[in-house]
């Protein structure tokens, strides 16, 4: 079998199916994708493509958008095309076996951990805000199990010290991709796949649960080190805030002073010194948490010094103000 004897579907939705899907037009023929139904936004007022339709509308591939993986009408409509293999990247939804069982080359998933830690909806979200030092990339063969399959293909990647979900979800982008198209050639090859178990009851089996957008609000009574890893896991999405005098401000970027480090008069969340120049720092539970980039409501991420050229911040952020 050759590469032009493969013949695909896709299933995925975000950014980082879109960076994968992108590369494979170049090599593979798609046959169809699959993503999930259009959303409104604004309040039910606006219905908004995923990254993943606003990329097929512009190469015209086929599209489906079901509702329900679990339908005979769904089923049939998959029936339709030709192809061998499905490939899964963020998609959302677990696949059923009815759709498994079809192709002759199976099913396979791109997954953003070292598996069987994170599996779910927000790996590496989760690696960051639980200060892993490590994560990677997974090609799984999928079965009914969400993110369980025999794993095809793996690749660690270091976390560095001040990585964000903006700057780590890019390099998995690019390890994943290389990963992809490494089993890809394999399969044009005939070359037989050496599967390795995932063991189901490995002590490092972890679930990463889908961020809730209450999850972004600070809150002090964490340590200096959790919320720095919680700014960083949320940047840049859904990112984290706190408010004074009922008005959101945004953290983009912190530093810790001194994590072991609890003044007793003070109270988590309390302004402890201000530097109009640098920084605002903050009492925390454990340690002293440095905010080096700020956002108004309504404003442009700012650092220290330009954030206070408004001289109603200088007043609003003063020594012994409480954050909530």
């Amino acid at each position: 079998m050759n590469a032009n004897k493969i013949k695909i579907i896709f299933m995925g939705t975000s950014h980082f199916a879109v960076f994968h899907l992108k590369e494979l037009l170049n090599y593979y023929k798609i046959v169809c994708v699959i993503t999930k139904p259009d959303n409104y936004s604004n309040r039910g007022q606006k219905l908004t493509f995923n990254p993943i339709k606003k990329l097929v509308l512009q190469h015209k591939i086929n599209i489906l958008q079901p509702s329900s993986l679990n339908n005979k009408e769904f089923l049939n409509s998959i029936l339709k095309y030709k192809f061998n293999i499905i490939i899964v990247v963020d998609y959302g939804l677990l696949i059923p076996p009815s759709i498994l069982n079809i192709p002759s080359l199976g099913c396979i998933n791109v997954h953003a951990s070292l598996l069987p830690r994170w599996r779910g909806a927000a790996p590496i979200q989760r690696a960051l805000y639980e200060n892993d030092t490590q994560t990677g990339i997974s090609i799984i063969k999928m079965n009914s199990y969400l993110d369980a399959g025999d794993i095809i293909y793996q690749k660690k990647c270091d976390i560095h010290l001040n990585e964000t979900y903006g700057t780590l979800h890019n390099r998995l982008c690019i390890l994943g991709l290389k990963g992809l198209l490494y089993v890809l050639n394999i399969f044009s090859k005939g070359k037989d796949i050496i599967l390795k178990p995932q063991n189901q009851y490995d002590i490092k089996t972890t679930y990463a649960k889908k961020i809730l957008k209450k999850e972004s609000k600070i809150n002090w009574s964490l340590s200096a080190k959790k919320i720095e890893c919680i700014i960083r896991a949320f940047n840049p999405y859904p990112g984290t805030y706190f408010l004074l005098k009922n008005e959101r401000f945004k953290i983009w970027y912190a530093e810790i002073v001194d994590n072991n480090f609890n003044k007793k008069i003070s109270v988590p969340g309390e302004i402890l010194y201000v530097n109009i120049n640098s920084s605002i720092n903050i009492n925390t539970i454990n340690g002293i948490l440095k905010i080096k980039v700020i956002q108004p409501s309504g404003r442009i991420p700012m650092n220290i010094r330009d954030f206070f050229n408004n001289k109603k911040y200088i007043k609003l952020f003063s020594k012994g103000k409480i954050l909530k």
